[in-house]
């Protein structure tokens, strides 16, 4: 084999490296496509649950009006009309 043969194999052999590493479809950018939907599956997984959560309060609501009368009390410091609220500070144990 002459030397210009060998100088063109060896061009040949980088060309088809560099495109597999490198091109569209190159082993580099499949990883980071694969990378991307393992990191969108598991945001789909937790947004699946976070929906799941949200229907089970909303049936919750739905169905028992004093559930939302806790939480309106709770998250809201709401009072029902002519309800007198009695506040006690923290103690000092001295």
């Amino acid at each position: 084999m002459n030397q210009q043969r060998k100088w063109g194999m060896l061009i040949v052999v980088l060309l088809v490296f560099y495109l597999l590493l490198s091109g569209n479809r190159g082993l580099w950018n499949l990883y980071k496509l694969h990378s991307e939907k393992q990191s969108l599956i598991e945001k789909n997984t937790q947004l699946q649950s976070d929906i799941d959560h949200y229907q089970a309060e909303y049936k919750t609501y739905s169905k028992d009006n004093s559930a939302v009368e806790k939480q309106a009390r709770e998250e809201l410091n709401l009072v029902k009309p002519g309800e007198i609220v009695y506040k006690f500070g923290k103690t000092d144990s001295h």
